[in-house]
């Protein structure tokens, strides 16, 4: 299947796209991004993988939520409606967040996990995911106005391509109860894992990103860490073609058997 599509999943539906053959490779965005993070990525492994990326519910083209779920049951429910039975995934932030959910509770449904700057549920961080003001307005520019995005800042295309995603987010985590499940307390559920997992953090990316970097290779059974010197967060914007040469050698990898890198700067 190649092109554009809707999953309806646990009273929403889920936008997605995909294309290529082979491996399925899964990319899971991050906090108030969706799919277009990827598009260098997409773009990139359609040649040699089954890509595809979806936007998380509340995010994108996706629905809003209307009652329970789960994020890790709607990946789930994206992979079903398109026939993949194991994955390759890879997630920035709360992508990473999910993966991890997804990969402590499916293990043989993961091939490698990638987690780029990425969240773990049960990890506290030191700083308010909400930002100021009276306005969704406010709130969206507090927001972009962010440490998390310094590293695309002197960059107006990508710049842009941040803000025209962040205005597209629907503000609806800042503005409205959640009803997502509970988090799995997955920092304590690491050793579970079992697939072959590549932590990435940008150098100059925020503390709370280095610690939980450290908390997941340190946890993971078969996790090597890099650091990329120089950069931030948005690492697949950031730097796409350093991202994307770290995943493509992290699934040659995966498919030798190899183990996992030692932790390493790039």
């Amino acid at each position: 299947m190649t092109g554009t599509g809707l999953v309806e999943h646990n009273g929403g539906r889920l936008f997605f796209r995909t294309a290529g053959r082979g491996e399925a490779l899964v990319f899971v965005h991050g906090f108030t991004l969706d799919s277009r993070l990827w598009s260098r990525q997409f773009e990139h492994f359609r040649s040699g993988f089954r890509v595809v990326a979806y936007d998380c519910r509340g995010f994108g083209r996706s629905s809003v939520p209307t009652g329970p779920y789960s994020p890790a049951d709607d990946l789930r429910s994206v992979l079903d409606h398109l026939g993949i039975a194991r994955a390759h995934l890879v997630g920035l932030s709360m992508g990473g967040r999910i993966a991890v959910d997804f990969a402590t509770a499916h293990r043989g449904r993961v091939g490698s996990l990638c987690l780029i700057g990425s969240d773990v549920g049960g990890y506290r961080f030191s700083f308010d995911w909400d930002p100021p003001g009276g306005t969704l307005g406010e709130m969206r520019a507090a927001w972009l106005a962010g440490a998390v995005f310094d590293g695309v800042r002197a960059t107006p295309e990508l710049l842009r391509s941040v803000r025209e995603m962040v205005m597209d987010y629907s503000g609806f985590h800042w503005r409205a109860h959640d009803p997502r499940e509970p988090d799995r307390d997955a920092v304590h559920l690491l050793h579970r894992i079992t697939a072959r997992t590549l932590v990435v953090v940008g150098e100059n990316d925020l503390p709370d990103f280095h610690a939980v970097a450290g908390l997941l290779a340190d946890r993971i059974p078969r996790a090597g860490l890099t650091v990329v010197p120089g950069a931030g967060h948005l690492l697949p914007l950031e730097r796409a073609g350093t991202c994307n040469g770290l995943i493509a050698r992290h699934l040659a990898g995966s498919a030798d058997g190899s183990r996992p890198p030692r932790p390493r700067s790039t």
